[in-house]
């Protein structure tokens, strides 16, 4: 997963801070409570891509993990994203201060393969990816302008991590950018920058649109 983004950019977000378009987290999809035991590294899922192949492509990850021996708590993980059919598994997970970041490997999408979950100290997981715009961000002036100017420009996952930074109430906020543009390879028209604050215990509270760029 990508994680540099310029100096130029994370003082752009931050100086945003300041007018923010904001909504609850409870309002992003939840997946379900993970931690870092539901990491799977991948054995071969040829077979269950193949057209040959007997049962559903859902159906084949998960029996290709319990037969390789993946740990329970990766095969909930990867039936809690079945069930909000999405068939993936957790293939990278990263601490990040009272949070976590897990990356989430769609192994039978022909784009747009991984997305990212913020984890928070309960266990509770949010999409970063899934529902990129909302309607709050829509409203702002901010959005409103870019689109004007970007009439196809649409959000394209993943998002990439920016960086994180200490609230004063001991909490953290954690920053992430995603693509905007019209198309899959297509130059990015701009970034929609977004953070996700955490209280100091680690749960994510809300979700706020900074800027566009």
């Amino acid at each position: 997963m990508p994680t540099s983004i310029s100096r130029h950019v994370i003082g752009c977000a931050l100086l945003a801070l300041s007018s923010l378009a904001t909504a609850q987290a409870d309002h992003a999809p939840h997946i379900g409570p993970i931690d870092a035991r539901a990491v799977w590294q991948e054995r071969s899922l040829s077979a269950c891509r193949s057209e040959d192949s007997p049962t559903a492509p859902d159906v084949c990850l998960l029996r290709t993990m319990q037969r390789s021996g993946a740990r329970p708590q990766a095969i909930a993980a990867a039936k809690m994203l079945v069930k909000a059919n999405k068939a993936g598994f957790i293939s990278a997970w990263r601490p990040l201060g009272k949070v976590a970041l897990a990356t989430v490997t769609y192994p039978f999408r022909a784009n747009t393969n991984e997305s990212t979950l913020l984890i928070g100290s309960d266990g509770a997981a949010i999409d970063v990816d899934e529902h990129s715009v909302r309607e709050e961000d829509r409203a702002t002036p901010a959005w409103q302008a870019f689109t004007a100017a970007h009439r196809d420009a649409m959000p394209y996952a993943p998002a990439e991590f920016v960086g994180s930074t200490a609230t004063s109430d001991g909490g953290q906020s954690v920053l992430f950018s995603t693509p905007l543009k019209s198309c899959h390879a297509c130059a990015d028209d701009g970034a929609l920058l977004v953070a996700y604050t955490i209280d100091k215990d680690g749960i994510v509270l809300e979700r706020k649109l900074l800027t566009i760029k």
